[in-house]
């Protein structure tokens, strides 16, 4: 196998395990403007970011609040409740290991920047990263490719020197993700977020279990 030297993660529910905040946080702030969200849109709630939530919410369910200061509700309660946040297992050995074989590490993340760094700063993890690049910083969503496209842009101009896909690793735990970066031509592990879910298309790997997590890393090393 290719050697790989960079390293692109996902955050929400690849770096961490936040994925229920993310839902609680809506489904809290929107109780108190008497908007009742069904445990039906759960997966759609885990699929968007805030802005995206709020636009659904208020066409669809009524929500009436405006956009910034729903979103900045919903940040405050999840600031008030980021101790809960734990690391995904294994992943800060997978950190480590990057980090001893030399690989350069950044995160993509379809999320908002101030959430993601709320996370990735509570865990200590936010200066380990050549950088960090959100919704904020690009055009386009995942499963479009342009998210990675544009951090592998970035990591080259980092390097100074063109970066063959090859020697690239994605890390996501969402289908989505697993199809941005295979139409980005980056190899992806696929970190399930239920041992049941099936393999997305296009993982190079899909794995569920710490276990079988670090021995996909290790394949790359």
């Amino acid at each position: 196998m290719t050697h790989t030297s960079y390293i692109f993660w996902d955050a929400d529910n690849t770096l961490t395990a936040n994925g229920d905040l993310h839902w609680r946080k809506h489904l809290e702030t929107a109780k108190r403007y008497g908007v009742t969200i069904d445990p039906s849109f759960q997966t759609r709630i885990y699929h968007n970011n805030g802005m995206q939530n709020w636009l659904w919410l208020t066409t669809e369910l009524g929500l009436a609040v405006p956009q910034d200061k729903y979103l900045a509700e919903i940040d405050q309660w999840y600031a008030d409740h980021i101790s809960e946040i734990s690391f995904r297992p294994g992943v800060e050995e997978a950190l480590n290991l990057f980090a001893q074989a030399g690989c350069r590490q950044c995160v993509v993340s379809n999320g908002r920047r101030n959430s993601v760094m709320m996370a990735l700063t509570a865990k200590g993890i936010a200066d380990i990263f050549d950088f960090i690049m959100c919704k904020e910083d690009y055009e386009g969503r995942k499963p479009d490719p342009a998210p990675y496209l544009a951090a592998r842009a970035r990591m080259e101009g980092l390097v100074g020197a063109y970066i063959d896909p090859d020697h690239c690793l994605a890390i996501e735990d969402d289908p989505l993700g697993v199809a941005a970066a295979h139409a980005a031509k980056l190899p992806v592990i696929h970190r399930r977020l239920k041992n049941d879910d099936a393999p997305a298309t296009g993982a190079s790997i899909s794995v569920f279990s710490e276990e079988d997590f670090l021995k996909a890393v290790m394949s790359y090393l």
